[in-house]
């Protein structure tokens, strides 16, 4: 787990690393994405389930699918865009992703949570340098509206289903 510190505080450093790793991109998943991004969603219900437990039981699973749909979707787009193997932007986008995760530590008190976007505001830098070794810089503006417009999608879906009231009924129903 130390490359994490290296990934967040010395990325320039990390990457020809990265590049040497013959893990997969399934081990990636499995490993650092299907636990780190359990983060928000287990905080969230946390902090949720007093407020609105319906909420908290339909947000937390659709976030965290919602997240785990969003990694495949931009690794695909990104591969295709910038000719790269999927496996590599995999592995790439999950590290991407950690600070976003790590920084959802600010779901588990809900007026707190807007702090979490400092892992989102983070994961660009993280992009950039990793767009940078891979000497694909001219992407870079394409690789980020990529990530933002995924990021926001996923938010928004996220909340509309977690706000359908059709879904919060049947909870209701479920739970009695």
């Amino acid at each position: 787990m130390m490359f994490i510190f290296k990934l967040i505080f010395k990325p320039s450093e990390y990457w020809p690393e990265f590049e040497k790793d013959k893990n997969s991109w399934q081990e990636y998943f499995f490993k650092y994405a299907l636990t780190f991004g359990l983060i928000g969603p287990v905080l969230s219900f946390i902090s949720l389930k007093d407020i609105s437990f319906q909420k908290a039981i339909i947000y937390a699973p659709a976030t965290y699918i919602a997240d785990m749909t969003v990694l495949f979707v931009f690794s695909f787009l990104t591969a295709k865009l910038l000719r790269m193997d999927f496996s590599t932007i995999m592995k790439f986008y999950i590290l991407v992703n950690i600070p976003i995760w790590l920084s959802d530590v600010f779901d588990i008190y809900q007026p707190l949570r807007v702090l979490s976007n400092i892992g989102f505001l983070y994961s660009f830098y993280l992009l950039y340098t990793g767009l940078k070794f891979f000497k694909k810089e001219k992407y870079i503006l394409p690789v980020f509206v990529i990530h933002l417009v995924l990021y926001v999608l996923n938010a928004v879906l996220s909340e509309v289903i977690a706000t359908n009231p059709i879904l919060k009924k049947m909870i209701k129903i479920l739970t009695f």
